[in-house]
């Protein structure tokens, strides 16, 4: 695979309120665990971070041997010292390549810790590291829509298991993923989003290790630049999390040692920002605040040439919170501590030295086709707005409208624009929120519980990254995991999601901005293509069909239409059609309403459900049947017709769920959902496909200038 690095300036933003610290916090130091922790090294695949590391030193400063292990060597003669830290990370590799195009994965190594390790990579982006490019692709999840109407809910199982897992690539058959490149045993682990909060603590997979790992590199920088009592190697080493053989090698290629300073992540507490270290052993006596603990899990090292029970070794960890989630978070002011101690150990003056900074140019491929649909989508994808909290959507979609259009913005909240003459009138409905939550309640700790608004699979959001809303700005944060997540039996979340975003006690958040009822929390997003046809994004439902409306309206003139048309962008259409009723309830003159939303269609990797199953990439969907409403043969007829004579693609079929049509059915108007076939419904991976899009657009077109004259 081919790693591009670039020396750039990296700058931090952040507008949260910093915490109290006993040290001053290196920006240098955050830049680089930000960019190193995004970095894959799953066990035997450690070349991304290995890169990362090898960029900060000058060519030929570092070794590299053939097992991939980076090793620095400073000084001579003896008393030998090593330092060391590994570099790779518990992963997956891809097992099965499927004729449907979707991948299954084993778990490669060992470190995958807890019952529910497996359970936070559901539901969430996956990068995919093949020979020549880093691929984004989705660990899927069955849509919530259907958690209804299954004979075995998702809710009523044990913990998720990695034999559950596939992976969407947005790929229809196997020969798609020869075609790109896909190979058996490709690494695969989840895309990682790293939180920064209040520039004093960071979370992020595996982050312990990665901070050990940028440390190390601070050391080595100060080493360089001192002088050395006999010899010091410093090793980044491979394969622990498989075989233990990259420090064993280091030991037999570079030893014997006199002292040995070993990284250990498996030690564990959550003292976090104490100025603490975690030890196996009792170590010399310039080292202070030392807790000692035992590890979770020990080392595996078979057939070993080594007996390292006879090694003199000392072992440190980190504190953290979270440990083995994907916000693992630790305090910045531990890595530095970490720093020092590991300087006192060689008796090495800190210069307060600091590391180029760089950032890694992946090599993703492009994309040339419907580069303007996915302009628009993302944009929109972009605006966050939970429920009642669609201001940012709002002002999005009025700033694309075109010259001529002279839009109203009811007393609720719905923007309506109508045009066009004629003696039949009717309208399109889509409904600009996303399911998400509301601050409930603060807790005296400083924690953010929180209440649904929308329905969803509320543990997909555990252990992942947070952006709490405020009237502001927006202060990142984690969903923190429950409190059992190591040995949790439950898949299910039978308690309140919580927040932590920095805050140590309820005056705080209140200080902050925090709005109980009022402050929405939602997950970082971003539209990202997973092929030349497909995307994936949180909130598609219902951004597609705030785009679809968007985009009828370019190059149309209202003054040649036969008909009155009016558009409805909703609010709160998750938590109970709060926008659309009111719209019905003003527009009882319309002859026949639009609603344009998901169709949630079982074209996904599950067996079990028996409807709803409009491929995607095969057109606009008509949602003939679905669980508040039933089109009528002659409506369902119309459409097709129309769709028939303009060589439009459509599919239909019934699905679960509802749409904002419902509000206007109550006054005697016929409502004819139009969708497009969407996969993975409210989660954080919606999968969407470009050519249904332009399919829907093309038929929101063909009946606003073809009126039915019904």
């Amino acid at each position: 695979m081919k790693y591009k690095l670039f020396l750039i300036k990296v700058f931090l933003i952040s507008s949260q309120i910093v915490l109290a610290q006993n040290t001053i916090t290196s920006t240098n130091l955050i830049n680089h665990l930000n960019e190193f922790s995004k970095t894959s090294a799953v066990t035997g695949r450690e070349e991304q971070a290995a890169s990362y590391i090898q960029s900060l030193f000058q060519k030929g400063e570092l070794k590299k041997d053939k097992l991939g292990n980076l090793v620095m060597v400073f000084g001579s003669g003896y008393p030998k010292t090593l330092i060391t830290v590994p570099l790779d990370e518990p992963g997956y590799v891809i097992s099965q390549i499927k004729n449907d195009g979707f991948l299954k994965v084993n778990p490669i190594g060992f470190g995958h810790i807890g019952n529910l390790y497996h359970q936070f990579l559901q539901g969430h982006e996956v990068i995919i590291n093949t020979d020549t490019d880093l691929l984004t692709a989705v660990s899927t999840v069955p849509s919530a829509h259907f958690e209804g109407v299954r004979l075995n809910p998702e809710n009523k199982k044990a913990p998720f298991k990695w034999q559950e897992i596939y992976i969407d690539v947005g790929a229809d058959s196997a020969s798609e993923l020869v075609s790109r490149n896909i190979q058996l045993l490709d690494a695969v682990t989840l895309n990682k989003k790293p939180v920064i909060i209040n520039k004093s603590l960071i979370a992020a997979p595996s982050i312990k290790s990665k901070s050990a790992a940028i440390a190390l590199a601070l050391v080595a920088k100060n080493i360089k630049e001192s002088d050395t009592n006999g010899t010091i190697v410093v090793a980044w080493t491979t394969l622990e999390l498989l075989n233990g053989k990259g420090i064993e090698a280091v030991i037999n290629n570079y030893g014997p040692f006199n002292k040995i300073h070993r990284f250990n992540r498996f030690l564990e507490t959550e003292d976090i920002g104490k100025q603490t270290l975690l030890s196996n052993v009792s170590t010399s006596a310039n080292s202070n605040n030392l807790i000692k603990t035992k590890p979770i899990i020990g080392f595996r090292n078979p057939a070993t040439t080594i007996d390292f029970k006879s090694e003199n070794i000392y072992e440190i960890g980190l504190p953290s919170l979270y440990a083995n989630s994907p916000v693992e978070l630790v305090a910045i002011s531990d890595v530095e501590n970490l720093i020092e101690h590991w300087l006192k150990a060689l008796d090495i003056k800190n210069t307060k030295t600091e590391l180029p900074q760089v950032a890694y140019n992946l090599s993703k491929p492009s994309y040339n086709s419907y580069q303007e649909e996915h302009k628009l989508v993302s944009e929109l994808i972009a605006q966050y707005g939970v429920s009642y909290d669609e201001e940012r959507v709002r002002k999005f979609i009025l700033n694309k409208l075109p010259k001529w259009a002279e839009p109203k913005i009811d007393s609720v909240g719905n923007i309506v624009l109508s045009f066009g003459k004629g003696k039949e009138h009717i309208a399109f409905v889509a409904h600009m929120d996303e399911t998400g939550y509301v601050v409930d309640s603060i807790s005296d700790n400083g924690r953010l519980i929180l209440k649904n608004r929308g329905g969803m699979l509320r543990w997909l959001w555990e252990g992942q990254p947070a952006s709490v809303h405020t009237k502001e700005y927006q202060i990142k944060g984690v969903f923190e995991p429950r409190i059992n997540y190591i040995k949790s039996s439950e898949r299910k979340l039978s308690k309140s999601l919580k927040v932590f975003a920095g805050f140590n006690s309820k005056n705080e958040a209140l200080e902050a901005g925090i709005e109980v009822g009022v402050s929405t929390v939602t997950m970082p997003k971003e539209m990202i293509r997973i092929s030349e046809n497909r995307a994936t994004a949180r909130g598609f439902d219902d951004r597609t069909g705030c785009a679809a409306l968007l985009s009828s309206l370019r190059n149309l003139n209202p003054d040649e239409l036969k008909q009155r048309v009016t558009f409805i962008w909703s609010i709160a259409e998750e938590v109970g059609l709060i926008g659309s009723s009111f719209a019905a309830k003003n527009l009882t003159n319309i002859n026949t309403v639009y609603p344009i939303d998901t169709y949630v269609s079982s074209d996904d990797p599950y067996s079990s459900e028996s409807f709803a199953n409009c491929p995607l990439g095969n057109g606009a969907v008509i949602r003939v049947l679905e669980s508040i409403n039933f089109l009528s043969r002659e409506n369902l007829k119309q459409i097709q017709a129309l769709a028939n004579k303009n060589e439009i693609k459509v599919q239909y079929g019934m699905t679960a769920g509802g749409t904002d049509g419902q509000a206007f059915l109550g006054y005697g108007i016929p409502s004819i959902p139009l969708s497009w076939p969407g996969r993975y419904s409210h989660s954080p991976i919606e999968v969407m496909d470009y050519r249904d899009l332009s399919s829907l657009v093309l038929l929101i077109n063909a009946i606003i200038k073809e009126p039915s004259n019904n």
